[in-house]
């Protein structure tokens, strides 16, 4: 199903990633249309798996943050866990379109989220969820304390990582800084899933780490 995915040579490729935002909001725009249904044939479990997670530590009627919402298959897996007010930042307006067809967020806003701070009040939500997006943020590090900005005390943070670029750029010690910076305490790093086993691209060679952390 690579066929699906818009062409390489548009200054995007999906393995390699970039931090360009043209480029990455052209690469999505493009996709939107015939997205989920890749990602379903890649058996993507990521936005399951990290709403389970989340769904844990927050209670219905709770304001969810999904940076980086896309077409908004974090909010769908939301949905099976109960009714939650969600908030979707995203880059790509034909994702965001997408997302707003599925009449399961409370407010979408186009934003870059390489652009700190996010268009969210302190304190505003009790949990965020960012999936399958920080492969695209230059400054993760930023991304991830302004999140806990936006969540209040008590309130919980779950992240991916792919483990090539958690390797790369170090995630271990980014999530160990902000522990140790009283920002937030970390509940749970999982070890290496399944990212894309359906994408001949990716298959066992690059898996995802989910990490879940309480706002202090």
């Amino acid at each position: 199903m690579a066929s699906d995915t818009p062409k390489r040579g548009q200054g995007f490729d999906l393995k390699s990633g970039t931090t360009d935002v043209d480029a990455v909001s052209g690469y999505y725009d493009a996709w939107a249309s015939t997205y989920d249904e890749t990602l379903d044939s890649w058996d993507y479990q990521a936005p399951a798996t990290a709403a389970e997670r989340l769904a844990r530590h927050v209670q219905a009627g709770d304001a969810i943050l999904d940076a980086g919402c896309g077409t908004g298959l974090f909010g769908r897996a939301m949905a099976r866990h109960g009714a939650f007010r969600m908030v979707g930042l995203d880059i790509s307006s034909a994702s965001l379109e997408r997302a707003g067809q599925r009449n399961l967020y409370d407010r979408l806003i186009q934003h870059d989220l390489q652009r700190l701070p996010l268009p969210i009040d302190d304190d505003a939500m009790a949990g965020a969820a960012s999936v399958g997006v920080l492969t695209y943020i230059e400054n993760g590090a930023g991304l991830l304390r302004d999140l806990c900005r936006c969540v209040r005390p008590g309130g919980v943070i779950t992240f991916t990582q792919r483990t090539d670029r958690w390797d790369e750029r170090d995630f271990a010690t980014i999530v160990e800084a902000i522990a140790e910076d009283g920002a937030w305490r970390v509940l749970e790093i999982s070890e290496p899933l399944d990212y894309l086993p359906g994408n001949q691209d990716f298959g066992q060679d690059i898996k995802v780490i989910h990490t879940l952390c309480r706002v202090t």
